[in-house]
């Protein structure tokens, strides 16, 4: 068979932002997780040798799928690729393209994973469950980073309004149609040194940090039970509970303060989107004319992971 004949394909997967839950999911309370319009996309190009090669804003790749080599800004990729790598018959390009920055806190990673984890599973004939497909993500997450509830990734996999919890695996997409305001503070910490840091403020008061833990949980089971029956009120409500909490936690510094503040005189309930000292404000609502930091307008997606063929060009 010549690499005419061979079928090109295209993945995506969206972007995605924590509405509830930050911080007490790693310690096994559930989460509320939106996947966002915009979108990572992987063009899949057959290729005639044993390459694989990746062609991305953060790095050019090219190794051969056996071993791949490794590579520090394509790391969620290459994982993925090596877990399917002795059922791939041929090389392939892939062409990544994000409509969201990185340095956000939207989930790049996880969506890059899901984009390629659903790719993978087309191109090698293989059909899991949502949980089975979550879990082989997950393994990932834990591979690179050591720890993660992979939240993110599961509203990535699966679009809409993601309610997961890790203990009762439980994965729910509630068609929840909200227009959400981003401001970005202007700075990340990486979540492990954030979990890290709330770890040395509290390592004194553990039984406390327990106690925030459970009430955090507590609200996001009251936040998805008023996400399911439409009662928007009782959930903007329990949004300024669970910032009061973040707050609590320590996370919440005085930049992030003051644009919270700021998103509130405007918008119904906003609060931090992340694990805080950094990353976003999610206001619930559409905000205009906001000048005290850059802004991305979007809206919850009912559109998860997906794989399509790619049209041939004709003749």
């Amino acid at each position: 068979m010549s690499i005419n004949d061979l079928t090109s394909f295209k993945s995506s997967a969206p972007a995605n932002t924590m509405l509830m839950g930050e911080h007490s999911v790693v310690y096994g309370q559930p989460a509320l997780v939106a996947a966002l319009t915009p979108r990572i996309e992987i063009e899949w190009l057959p290729r005639s040798d044993q390459q694989i090669e990746i062609q991305s804003a953060l790095a050019h790749y090219l190794s051969p799928i056996n071993p791949l080599n490794p590579h520090p800004n394509l790391r969620f990729i290459i994982e993925t690729i090596r877990l399917f790598s002795t059922q791939l018959q041929h090389g392939w390009t892939l062409k990544v393209h994000s409509e969201f920055p990185a340095d956000w806190g939207l989930g790049s990673s996880a969506a890059v994973l899901a984009a390629t984890l659903i790719g993978l599973e087309n191109i090698t004939n293989q059909t899991l469950t949502p949980w089975q497909r979550f879990k082989l993500g997950h393994s990932i997450i834990l591979k690179i980073q050591g720890r993660g509830s992979g939240a993110d990734l599961a509203a990535s996999l699966m679009g809409g309004c993601v309610y997961f919890d890790p203990i009762n695996q439980t994965l729910k997409s509630l068609p929840v149609e909200q227009t959400l305001s981003l401001v970005y503070s202007g700075y990340k910490t990486p979540t492990a040194e954030v979990l890290n840091w709330v770890a040395e403020q509290w390592k004194d008061r553990p039984n406390g940090l327990q106690q925030l833990y459970q009430d955090m949980g507590a609200i996001t089971r009251k936040s998805y039970q008023a996400l399911s029956e439409q009662n928007w009120p009782q959930f903007y409500q329990q949004v300024a509970q669970y910032q009061q909490y973040m707050v609590e936690l320590g996370v919440s510094d005085p930049r992030l303060d003051q644009l919270c503040e700021a998103v509130n005189q405007q918008l119904p309930a906003a609060k931090i989107s992340g694990s805080g000292l950094g990353d976003c404000i999610i206001g619930f609502g559409q905000l205009d004319n906001f000048e005290q930091a850059p802004l991305l307008k979007t809206k919850i997606s009912p559109i998860g992971a997906l794989c399509t063929q790619m049209e041939k060009p004709s003749c």
